[in-house]
């Protein structure tokens, strides 16, 4: 497991500036892991939930792939089975690129895009954007998800796991605060406030009722949309074709 190095005061001025999850391409999974209350049991739960929609000659797409261990993951999960599947990654930073060279196997592959103008494949059986659309302009959003409900097939899935907005304002602050005492276990105060400073104009949280009307206006019918985790403001939800 690689390990975090802790960033000098010249480092958290350079992340207020110009922040980008690529910084931490080197320990990136071990990064995230300690910011997020959960996190190896979301994927986890990603990876057993893959085993009921992954079929031969489809595709599993992961959108935001960073390293591409969860996506080999899923692989090495389904392979057997479905010998025949494909699985590709997209991630738009060209950082985590050296890190799929440990995952590539012969019906994997990784892609640097832009997921928005990323021609998403037909016969998509699972779809999953972790930590991912939050990032994507508000306007282009509910298109991308369109365009993922008419390449499922018929009984694939998408994931979604996302930062949410509670309803009540009282309540956000309430999750808002035992998340930060969470992540003080691992990062300085400083550390805190410097990646919350810089991810304020590039991260636009939906409320998880926004997250769901997405999906309902794309096509996924309410009554097969569920959400399946959720720890303080983050929150899972898979959507069924």
């Amino acid at each position: 497991m690689r390990r975090i190095k802790k960033m000098s005061a010249v480092d958290r001025s350079d992340v207020e500036l110009s922040f980008s999850f690529a910084r931490f391409s080197d320990g990136f999974d071990e990064h995230i892991r300690r910011s997020i209350r959960g996190y190896a049991d979301l994927l986890s739960d990603c990876v057993a939930l893959s085993e009921y929609f992954v079929e031969n000659d489809t595709v599993v797409l992961d959108i935001g792939c960073s390293t591409g261990s969860f996506l080999s993951n899923v692989r090495s999960r389904n392979h057997n089975r479905c010998p025949r599947a494909r699985y590709i990654g997209v991630d738009i930073e060209a950082n985590f690129a050296p890190y799929w060279q440990e995952e590539s196997l012969g019906n994997i592959e990784f892609q640097v895009a832009d997921i928005q103008s990323f021609p998403i494949p037909r016969s998509c059986s699972f779809v999953t954007s972790i930590f991912s659309l939050q990032f994507i302009p508000e306007g282009a959003r509910q298109n991308i998800v369109n365009q993922i409900f008419q390449t499922l097939v018929p009984g694939g899935a998408m994931v979604v796991v996302e930062k949410t907005l509670c309803n009540s304002s009282k309540l956000n602050d309430m999750l808002t605060f035992i998340h930060y005492d969470f992540k003080r276990q691992s990062f300085t105060e400083a550390e805190i406030l410097a990646k919350e400073r810089s991810l304020r104009s590039l991260m636009k949280p939906w409320s998880e009722q926004q997250i769901t009307n997405s999906m309902s206006a794309a096509g996924f019918a309410p009554d097969k949309t569920q959400c399946f985790w959720r720890s303080h403001n983050f929150a899972a939800f898979i959507a069924l074709r």
